[in-house]
């Protein structure tokens, strides 16, 4: 999988982007059995097959370059994916063109990468609460950037239940915006949040800190 970005994000996390160009046969030689087999055997589709054993090959990656004896990943009741032996934090995101991994040693992070699509327009009521809908204006580019920024919190808080609309909130930007800012509600507690933003052609990776 070549190198798309690399980057230190606040000193204390690595983001890593790689194209996936790989085939099934190829991700899995290259992983050897460093995955969970119960997990992936529940995919079905090919091309989620690969985009999982790619993300699984990159955290394996990611987890070597700090010294991390990588044995493999599993996902807890919430389903967030979280290191075997080892307290560092990742979060993971991938599409049909990538895979993203991010790792912080000490506090909980957050990524997702989508293509700017159309959908995003027909559901933005469902995800953006009027005021954001407001500024939004149908506009593609804000949207995904709202869309990416939310999930990426979302991940980063990592239980599930939490309404897009209603308890995550991003303060507003503009499309040239790299650092945003968002809370997310949940009961009686609050989540800020730090959230980056990069761009890569027609696809927006959001990364929450």
């Amino acid at each position: 999988m070549p190198l798309v970005h690399s980057e230190m994000i606040e000193e204390t996390s690595t983001l890593l982007l790689w194209k996936l160009t790989e085939t099934e046969t190829e991700l899995r030689n290259n992983l050897g059995h460093g995955y969970n087999a119960e997990e992936l055997e529940s995919i079905s589709h090919p091309q989620k097959v690969r985009e999982w054993l790619a993300s699984r090959l990159l955290i394996k990656t990611l987890a070597e370059q700090f010294g991390i004896a990588y044995i493999g990943t599993h996902k807890d009741e919430h389903g967030k994916a979280y290191l075997i032996d080892n307290d560092s934090h990742i979060s993971i995101t991938h599409t049909f063109d990538y895979v993203a991994v991010v790792i912080n040693p000490f506090a909980a992070v957050g990524i997702d990468m989508e293509k700017s699509d159309e959908k995003l327009q027909r559901t933005s009521k469902k995800y953006l609460s009027p005021p954001e809908f407001a500024h939004a204006s149908d506009q593609l580019p804000l949207l995904s950037m709202y869309w990416c920024a939310k999930e990426a919190l979302y991940k980063l808080y990592g239980k599930k239940k939490i309404s897009f609309r209603d308890a995550i909130y991003i303060e507003p930007f503009d499309e040239n915006s790299v650092n945003l800012k968002g809370r997310l509600s949940d009961a009686e507690l609050v989540v800020s949040s730090d959230i980056y933003v990069r761009w890569f052609g027609e696809h927006c990776l959001a990364i929450a800190l």
